[in-house]
């Protein structure tokens, strides 16, 4: 039932998938980490520990937008050992598993994505890692690793742009079982989800298109 019948088009449907949510991902975890995280942080930790949280963050995400990661990646993993428990450290955790993907490190990748979700004390963004990382695991089949992972997200606590994300991976899982009016509810949940991004929705609606009517 995949659209992708060799490894080589598994590969690339993900790595279009990364650069497409690239932007989206950063814009994403720069409001989740400062509204909804950074000020706990702030109130609960000394003054000057946040403050170099927060400007590594922004530094590692500048370079990020500007394509220079590699060179300030060192400072990520550094923020991840230093400060685990900091949300700038699980923004700073995902943005290095894109530059792992990116590279074709993908085990590296999802190794930043479980650090994510066993690290961070925010809701959002384990929903974020959690969701990416059973999206490479269904895109390269391997089926059962990505239904263990989705089961652990709570779908009520999504954002409406995540909540697109998770269904498209929910279709993709249901047409590995053979649920084909499962992945036929899925896709069109994100049809008609107006926070997903114009490229899921694409992708979306030729998964649905190539399902029998």
């Amino acid at each position: 039932m995949s659209r992708y019948e060799t490894e080589e088009e598994q590969i690339e449907a993900i790595k279009t998938w990364w650069k497409k949510n690239g932007t989206a991902l950063l814009s994403g975890l720069l409001v989740i980490a400062i509204s909804f995280s950074g000020w706990r942080y702030w109130d609960q930790t000394k003054t000057a520990e946040a403050s170099n949280a927060s400007a590594t963050f922004e530094v590692l995400q500048m370079n990020m937008q500007n394509g220079t990661f590699g060179e300030v990646s060192r400072d990520a993993l550094k923020l991840m050992q230093e400060q685990p428990e900091s949300p700038y450290a699980a923004a700073a955790a995902l943005m290095a598993a894109k530059y792992s993907f990116d590279k074709g490190e993908l085990d590296e990748a999802q190794d930043h994505l479980k650090w994510v979700i066993s690290n961070s004390t925010d809701k959002a963004l384990q929903h974020v890692a959690t969701i990416r990382l059973a999206r490479m695991l269904a895109d390269k089949k391997e089926y059962a690793q990505a239904k263990s992972a989705l089961d652990g997200v709570d779908e009520n606590a999504l954002l409406p742009a995540e909540r697109g994300n998770y269904d498209y991976t929910s279709g993709l899982l249901a047409l590995a079982e053979s649920d084909v009016p499962g992945a036929k509810d899925a896709f069109k949940r994100v049809i008609d989800n107006a926070e997903a991004s114009k490229s899921l929705k694409g992708i979306a609606q030729i998964q649905l298109d190539d399902l029998p009517h």
